[in-house]
């Protein structure tokens, strides 16, 4: 029997890719229209008050997820083949198409890949430590948000201490150490935000533990009204590779048309 989809984990996913796609449209307005009505996209407010707080529920969420998954490491492979795939597309075009715009070397898309295959060699691990089912559920419950919360905590030290040595090795970009002078889109390190994924992962273990909704009763006209956002979080791989370009491309169209 197909399992029920969680809706609220699409809900809250969906809801938050949609306002990314916001921000990403205000972002393109800005930097490559030259509207200055949208300046308030560099404002530190901004990056307090909403750009974080979504990348915090979007690792969550994507945490909680990993325990609906019948086979992570599928799952985080696949996401990492196109991870790549938006790395060397972005390569491409900052080398030979676009010069000087930048490479998406590693965003929240490889972080979300890597993190879901590291999820899948700890949950390997873990039943090999604690055979025992009932130790196997709590324990590794514990040492997930554990290990979350200390990459967070370390994630805070390397940001705030300047003293603390930085290599410029490009084997260290996707731990928060990125080579000096190198042009960067969107780029999000596995150092904090690997930890909020092992949260989400310990929250959902803890929240559903069934994997089934917590509202059940929901009614079906609220599912209707907010069938777009459902959608968006039921998709929001597709939705997020292919939401840029198109944004990109629409921005870039209206500009010619005004002659900016």
């Amino acid at each position: 029997m197909k399992n029920e989809r969680v809706f609220e984990i699409d809900l809250v996913r969906g809801l938050v890719l949609f306002l990314i796609v916001a921000y990403h449209i205000v972002y393109d307005l800005y930097v490559f229209v030259g509207m200055e009505a949208m300046s308030f996209i560099n404002a530190p407010w901004l990056e307090i008050l909403l750009r974080i707080p979504f990348l915090i529920t979007l690792l969550l969420i994507s945490g909680i997820s990993s325990v609906f998954s019948r086979d992570n490491l599928r799952r985080g492979a696949r996401m990492l083949f196109f991870a790549f795939a938006i790395t060397v597309v972005t390569f491409v075009v900052d080398r030979f198409i676009w010069l000087g715009i930048g490479v998406i070397w590693f965003n929240i898309i490889h972080v979300i890949a890597v993190s879901t295959l590291l999820f899948a060699l700890l949950q390997y691990l873990a039943t090999k430590v604690w055979p025992d089912q009932e130790r196997y559920r709590h324990s590794f419950t514990i040492f997930l948000i554990i290990v979350g919360l200390s990459i967070v905590w370390y994630g805070q030290l390397i940001t705030n201490y300047p003293f603390i040595r930085r290599s410029d090795s490009w084997w260290l970009l996707p731990f928060g150490f990125p080579p000096r002078g190198e042009l960067m889109m969107d780029y999000l390190p596995l150092i904090p935000w690997l930890g909020f994924y092992l949260i989400g992962a310990g929250i959902g273990r803890i929240s559903y533990p069934e994997r089934k909704t917590r509202f059940p009763n929901t009614s079906t006209r609220f599912l209707s009204a907010t069938g777009p956002l459902l959608w968006i979080g039921r998709n929001s791989l597709l939705v997020y590779i292919i939401h840029q370009p198109i944004v990109l491309a629409l921005v870039l169209g209206f500009k010619a048309a005004l002659n900016l």
